[in-house]
C-alpha cells in the first residue's frame, strides 16, 4: 500500500512506510511536505487545474497520440536537449522554453543562501507516459547540473520509490553501459525491514519508500535525495493508496535542471559511490597507472 504523505501508514514487500514529513504552508497556501534531513520537499498544487490543462494541450500540440503511442514514452525537450548517451546536455541541439513554463519559473522553490543561491533551472525534459510505464531506479547525473532537481507531475498521480544507494548501485554505475535497473517486475530479492541482501547480487540493499507524487505536485530534490537517494517508478497498471485500488492513467511530467559550464562542472557530494565525476576521477587514474606500468615494462 502507497501512502499518502503525510499518513506513513502501509507498506508491501520490501517497502517501509515513508519517513514522516514536516508540514507547512507556503505564503500561496501551497502545502507542503518536507523531509529535511534528506533534502526532500513536496508542493502540492504547485499548478492550477487550468495551468494543467494547457500544459497538456501544448504538449499534444507538439507531439499528437495515436494508438501506437499507447504504450511508449513521448519526450520533449527545452533549453539545451537532454542527453541520454552522456546524462548532460546536447550542445549542439536547443529548443526555446515554451511560456507554460516560464510563467511558472518565478514561483519555484530556489535556493536563497549559498553557491547556487537564486538558481533557477535551464533545461526542461517533458515527458508523457503511458498508464503502466515505470522509471527504472537512478540516481541523475551529479558534475554536470545543479543541485536542485526539479520534477512536476501533471495529468495524474503516481507513487515514486527513493532508496538510498548501497554497492549495487556503485557497481553499476562503473559498468561500460551504465545502468541502475532493477528486475523487469520492480522486485528486489530479501525481506522487509532493515537492510536486505540482494540474492542475486550478494550485496547488501537498503529499504525502500514510495511517496505518492499527485497531479500538480512539485517534487524538489537537493542533498542526499539528489545524490544520494535512487528514485524510480514501478511498472505496473493500478496502485493500493490509502486501501483503495487505483487504475494508473497517463501521466506527464517536466523534469527541471540547470545546467553547469566550464570551472561549475564536478561534485564533492558525500556519496562518491553514484557520483559520476568520481567515477571519472577513478577511470582517469586507472588509465595513468596503467600507462605507468607500461612504460615500465617496456
Amino acid at each position: 500500500m502507497i501512502s499518502q504523505a503525510p499518513s506513513p501508514s502501509g507498506t508491501q514487500p520490501h517497502l517501509i512506510p515513508p519517513p514522516t514529513p514536516v508540514i507547512t504552508a507556503s505564503t500561496s497556501g501551497n502545502i507542503r511536505h518536507e523531509w529535511p534531513a534528506i533534502g526532500l520537499t513536496l508542493v502540492h498544487e504547485f499548478i492550477s487545474p487550468a495551468e494543467e490543462q494547457e500544459m497538456i494541450s501544448a504538449f499534444h500540440a507538439i507531439s499528437p497520440l495515436s494508438p501506437a503511442d499507447s504504450k511508449r514514452r513521448i519526450s520533449q525537450h527545452f533549453g539545451h536537449h537532454f542527453d541520454y548517451t552522456t546524462f548532460g546536455i546536447d550542445e549542439s541541439k536547443h529548443s526555446p522554453v515554451p511560456a507554460y513554463i516560464t510563467n511558472f519559473l518565478d514561483r519555484l522553490p530556489v535556493d536563497t543562501d549559498g553557491k547556487e543561491a537564486g538558481r533557477k533551472p535551464d533545461q526542461f525534459t517533458v515527458q508523457y507516459y503511458p498508464p503502466g510505464a515505470g522509471i527504472p531506479p537512478h540516481v541523475d547525473t551529479h558534475s554536470m547540473f545543479g543541485e536542485a532537481l526539479y520534477s512536476l507531475s501533471f495529468g495524474s498521480g503516481v507513487p515514486m520509490i527513493f532508496r538510498m544507494s548501497g554497492e549495487n548501485e556503485a557497481r553499476k554505475l562503473r559498468l561500460p553501459k551504465r545502468s541502475l535497473q532493477e528486475s523487469s517486475d520492480g522486485n528486489v530479492n530479501g525481506k522487509v525491514g532493515g537492510e536486505i541482501l540482494d540474492k542475486a547480487e550478494g550485496v547488501v540493499v537498503h529499504p525502500a519508500w514510495e511517496l505518492m507524487l499527485p497531479a500538480r505536485s512539485l517534487l524538489v530534490m537537493r542533498g542526499a535525495s539528489r545524490y544520494g537517494y535512487t528514485h524510480g517508478i514501478r511498472p505496473r497498471k493500478t496502485d493500493a493508496v490509502d486501501g483503495i485500488t487505483v487504475k494508473r492513467e497517463g501521466r506527464y511530467s517536466i523534469t527541471m535542471r540547470s545546467v553547469r559550464r566550464g570551472e561549475e562542472i564536478g561534485c564533492d557530494c558525500l556519496f562518491p559511490g553514484v557520483c559520476d565525476a568520481r567515477v571519472r576521477q577513478e577511470q582517469e587514474a586507472a588509465l595513468r597507472a596503467g600507462g605507468i606500468k607500461k612504460a615500465e615494462a617496456q
